[in-house]
């Protein structure tokens, strides 16, 4: 695994080549890092206090929802995400809907119905 200034040289490289022609127009770039293990979590949080200020959180939601730590300037994104589960105590799970619904047509329009695509 590289270490921050093994990264930062080979970002140097980059912006000396980029250099070369400051005038050339450009779209955004995204530079990212993603942690997935549970060996992760340090490497996440050492990028996290890496990154130029200020930063945007964001935390998706679902089973499978990421914490995203953003850097965003004019000219560069960069992130770095973690599932939520990695930094995150699962308390209650999702449930699906229950519905309680009182009748809103009588039991003759209900019986007309049956059987139909309504």
């Amino acid at each position: 695994m590289p270490k921050a200034n093994e990264v930062a040289n080979e970002l140097r490289k980059l912006a000396d080549s980029l250099d070369v022609n400051p005038d050339a127009d450009m779209v955004r770039p995204s530079i990212s890092w993603y942690h997935w293990s549970e060996s992760h979590k340090d490497k996440f949080l050492a990028v996290a206090r890496l990154l130029p200020r200020p930063l945007n959180k964001k935390v998706g939601t679902g089973e499978h929802a990421d914490l995203t730590i953003e850097y965003r300037s004019d000219a560069l994104l960069a992130y770095a995400s973690i599932p939520r589960s990695l930094t995150c105590e699962l308390v209650e799970p999702a449930k699906a809907a229950v519905y309680k619904c009182e009748p809103i047509l009588s039991q003759l329009e209900e019986s007309e119905l049956e059987g139909t695509n309504v």
